[in-house]
């Protein structure tokens, strides 16, 4: 189902690290019908984005109070807006490996709950043609070092602020700090607590499973199969990854393995039992599950057709190698 949205207000600054300071507008954005649609685009591709981490502020941090000035005063997005911008530019400044960018604030509404999100609009570098009528009729191709991001393309850079709730989505790359790659927006501007991505988490249980999976017990298809399907339950049934129950489910009786297993995602850093994980990354749990056999046939298999035996079915034969049967086939097409 599609979230809707509803832009209140929204402002846009300009940081450009080549100029000294930043260009800080002391009004609102003008919502043209296809400013609006941009702006909106980007506001529902951002809030869908599977690479948001899910956070709340660090006991002290100086932007939660930045944050709670703006709850109680929503009338002054201009001023805080502004003084936000300073803190980016400022840092952009003192780090030149950090992007230029446009730093847009909208106010907006989703599902009855009110945020204020920051999105950092990096400058790309595009073309445009331009007619010179200096000596004669000439066509040039010249390079614009500031082009803004389409609207078909995802923002690397976003916060997004829940004004009700106090929770901070945000979506950051790693830039040069002191020499040190480091998350400068969550780490030095913001200061928030460490947090992954659910599309990191999924990623790293997906990879782990496979990876035990293929060490004890020899790559065992109807255990790969069964922590796709137990994956996809977790998710429609509690809207989550039971790290706990996927563990007693696909390593059945193995209480070593489950433990090892339970080690392993906490070694690349997922120390969580229960990840909260929403339609964002609903095409990934139900990716179709894909095998290749040792003589190069490929089966790429929809996941509400793993567990159906009248649609395929699995067979390990006495000599070791196993059978795959394909039933009740209505249309068969080549592609």
């Amino acid at each position: 189902m599609k979230s809707e949205i509803t832009i209140n207000k929204a402002i846009l600054h300009v940081l450009d690290t080549n100029a000294s300071i930043p260009v800080l507008s002391d009004m609102l954005l003008n919502m043209t019908v296809s400013v609006k649609e941009y702006v909106e685009k980007h506001v529902e591709r951002s809030v869908k984005d599977p690479e948001n981490k899910r956070t709340v502020f660090r006991p002290g941090s100086p932007f939660k109070d930045r944050i709670i000035d703006y709850k109680n005063n929503p009338h002054e997005l201009v001023r805080i807006s502004s003084e936000i911008s300073q803190l980016f530019f400022d840092y952009m400044q003192d780090n030149i490996e950090i992007p230029s960018a446009d730093l847009v604030f909208v106010d907006f509404n989703i599902e009855h709950e009110t945020y204020l999100g920051v999105f950092k609009f990096n400058y790309k570098q595009g073309y445009i043609h331009y007619v010179n009528t200096d000596k004669g009729l000439t066509n040039d191709i010249l390079v614009q070092p500031c082009v803004l991001p389409t609207e078909s393309q995802k923002l690397d850079e976003f916060i997004l602020f829940n004004l009700a709730s106090d929770a901070v989505l945000i979506k950051e790359k790693k830039y040069s700090i002191n020499n040190e790659k480091d998350y400068y927006i969550s780490n030095q501007l913001i200061f928030c607590e460490p947090a992954i991505s659910e599309k990191a988490a999924f990623d790293i249980i997906d990879k782990t499973v496979k990876e035990v999976i293929a060490r004890e017990y020899g790559g065992d298809y109807q255990k790969l199969n069964t922590a796709k399907t137990v994956l996809a339950d977790d998710y429609q049934t509690e809207s989550e990854i039971d790290v706990d129950n996927l563990a007693k489910v696909v390593f059945d009786g193995d209480l070593t393995i489950q433990e090892g297993f339970k080690e392993y995602l906490e070694e690349k850093g997922l120390y969580e039992k229960k990840i909260p994980v929403t339609a964002n990354i609903e095409k990934k749990i139900f990716a179709k599950q894909k095998f290749v056999t040792d003589t190069g046939i490929e089966i790429s298999i929809p996941m509400d057709q793993l567990k159906r035996n009248d649609i395929i079915e699995f067979k390990n034969n006495p000599d070791g190698t196993i059978s795959v049967e394909i039933k009740n086939i209505g249309i068969l097409n080549q592609k």
